[in-house]
């Protein structure tokens, strides 16, 4: 049995995949409630190896280090590279990429095996460009839809009213702030997309992951295939070439 875990910006996500690398098992915590993320780890049994995707900062780090070796289970740091499982970085220092965006473009890859938009809608949301080929060509970083809203509410005098939902014609101020969050994400995806299918001569896939995939699915107007677990999927196959 082989733990993956997926510490970005807010939670961390964990997965148990067996020996026929199935995701038999998984959870998630915020970042803050480090003791409940324990609980949760060691609760589970039969783990003979871990693999880590830390984005979050070091306090996180340094206590994901801790629990894992109280727990007696070795654990691969996954650092982005030239190459891997099929996929190559154009990245021009590759080990600068975030661990959480290199474990999902493998997941896709080795999923897929075809163009494709990676999206990871999270605290931040990235949009990554996959060529047929397996070539990551690069990406695009932008503020997560609680970043815009934060920032809506700290840089104006309006009165940020609660979530609303996706409109096409929002007709509330509340409606009006998400489906214009919503909208300048969906813009993100759309601007990539548009990009890798004039490279690609075919409409690439689009893929989504991160909390906020839901939400940005309805602002989408082309085909998306969700997938909440692809980072932990990478770093499942990212640890296999280790062994």
């Amino acid at each position: 049995m082989m733990l993956a875990l997926d510490a970005g910006n807010t939670r961390i996500k964990w997965g148990v995949f067996d020996d026929a690398d199935r995701l038999v098992q998984t959870g998630a915590v915020e970042n803050h409630d480090l003791t409940a993320l324990d609980g949760q780890l060691k609760t589970l049994h039969g783990l003979r190896r871990a693999a880590v995707s830390c984005v979050a900062d070091e306090t996180v780090a340094t206590h994901l280090t801790r629990t894992l070796n109280a727990l007696n289970i070795p654990a691969l740091w996954l650092k982005s590279q030239a190459e891997a499982c099929g996929v190559r970085n154009a990245y021009r220092h590759p080990e600068t990429l975030g661990s959480d965006r290199w474990a999902a473009l493998i997941a896709a890859w080795n999923i897929h095996h075809a163009p494709c938009i990676v999206v990871n809608a999270g605290t931040a949301m990235t949009v990554d460009a996959l060529s047929a080929q397996g070539e990551f060509l690069g990406g695009l970083i932008v503020p997560g839809l609680s970043m815009m809203r934060n920032a809506l509410a700290r840089d104006t005098s309006a009165s940020i009213p609660p979530e609303g939902e996706w409109r096409d014609f929002p007709q509330s101020t509340a409606d009006a702030v998400q489906s214009g969050l919503l909208a300048a994400s969906a813009g993100a995806v759309r601007h990539m997309e548009q990009l890798l299918a004039q490279r690609e001569g075919r409409a690439p896939l689009c893929i989504l992951c991160g909390g906020n995939a839901d939400a940005l699915a309805a602002a989408l107007t082309m085909p998306v295939i969700q997938n909440p677990h692809l980072v932990l999927h990478g770093l499942m196959l990212l640890e296999k070439t280790t062994l």
